[in-house]
């Protein structure tokens, strides 16, 4: 029999994992999983999920994917300053820079794809099998976990937009913090995600809908006409927390469990999915040599440690920079000359696309 290997989790990342394990010759009696989750609660089903490219090739291998819009250009702009920048996915020769689906959606289409392996899976805590490698694929990052607070909240909404502008995603960077709208699969319907101070995001949260789609205009400007909130407003306190190595040679953590990030530029669950697939490379190749799984747990952190290290650093400049006033004007300068300079650009977009691989 092989080495077990146990999973905790029961989130998209955790679905994933054992997927892509089970893609690389996994056997599922030896993977001890957490009991499959029924269907998520209304308000995170309801949250819309943006999948870069390079996570939505990765999951195709896994998964018949649901419906979703694509993003195809990204426009980055700034409140009250001039620079502003287009990333668009025909620059870089690609379908798509990303697709925007709802959480319910995909995890439907995930556990739909685990549920010819549920049957043979052992659960997670099954003591028969003695001392499994565990990946802890979902969840905080635990008490001893590096942490910065960005003094921030996310207001997350639904809002319709008087004009549609299929295939564009919006990203304005304003004195308060990062306001995006991302397509959604209905025609003028947009995902909203508004960083601001605490004070300033529940005080929206608790405005009559009219007193909030006038502050929203205001901030995010005319490009889609009038915008009507659709639905409940929901905040989420900002922090980023990165997992502290506690030297446990048989435990690896993947995605929030090992990082929990910003949501500018979108990058936790696709790094978490990075994660996923490069940890059930890696043991499928221990497996396939008849060499311990554990052996995956240093390879597998020193691997990993680019990528995750530029996303850390790449949402924590993003999040804070273009809140100082005192470089606003070198900011719009630069968003400038990025829109001008074709490769620094395309290449932060690849990198968004698709992060930053190591052997």
């Amino acid at each position: 029999m092989h080495e077990a290997l146990r999973i905790e989790g029961r989130g998209p990342v955790a679905m994933a994992l054992a997927l892509f394990l089970s893609r690389q010759g996994f056997d599922p009696a030896s993977m001890l999983c957490e009991p499959a989750a029924g269907e998520p609660p209304a308000w995170l089903a309801s949250r819309s999920l943006a999948l870069s490219l390079g996570s939505w090739q990765l999951l195709s291998r896994i998964v018949a994917l649901p419906p979703a819009a694509p993003i195809v250009t990204v426009e980055v702009s700034l409140r009250g300053h001039a620079g502003r920048t287009r990333m668009q996915a025909s620059d870089l020769r690609a379908p798509a820079l990303g697709y925007v689906l709802r959480y319910g959606m995909l995890h439907r289409a995930l556990a739909a794809a685990l549920a010819p392996l549920r049957p043979s899976m052992p659960d997670a805590h099954d003591s028969a099998h003695a001392e499994p490698l565990t990946v802890v694929a979902d969840g905080d990052p635990g008490a001893g976990s590096r942490v910065h607070d960005f003094d921030q909240t996310a207001l997350l909404a639904e809002i319709v937009a008087e004009r549609d502008a299929r295939g564009t995603a919006f990203e304005r960077f304003t004195d308060e913090g990062p306001l995006a709208l991302l397509p959604l699969p209905e025609a003028h319907r947009h995902a909203l995600v508004w960083c601001a101070r605490p004070v300033q995001s529940e005080r929206r949260a608790g405005l009559d809908a009219h007193a909030f789609e006038a502050e929203l205009r205001t901030a995010f400007g005319g490009a889609l006409g009038m915008l009507h909130l659709h639905g409940d407003r929901v905040l989420a306190p900002l922090q980023r927390r990165v997992r502290a190595h506690d030297g446990d040679a048989r435990c690896i953590a993947i995605g929030n469990a090992a990082q929990a990030l910003h949501p500018v530029a979108g990058q936790g669950l696709n790094l978490g999915l990075r994660d996923a697939f490069e940890l059930a490379q890696q043991l499928g190749e221990l497996r396939a040599a008849g060499r311990p799984l554990v052996e995956a747990v240093a390879h597998y952190r020193r691997r990993r440690r680019t990528d995750r290290g530029v996303a850390v650093a790449l949402t924590d400049t993003l999040a804070r920079a273009f809140t100082l006033p005192a470089i606003a004007r070198f900011e719009s300068a630069a968003l400038g000359a990025l829109d001008l300079f074709a490769p620094a650009r395309d290449g932060l977009a690849a990198t968004l696309m698709f992060g930053l691989r190591t052997r």
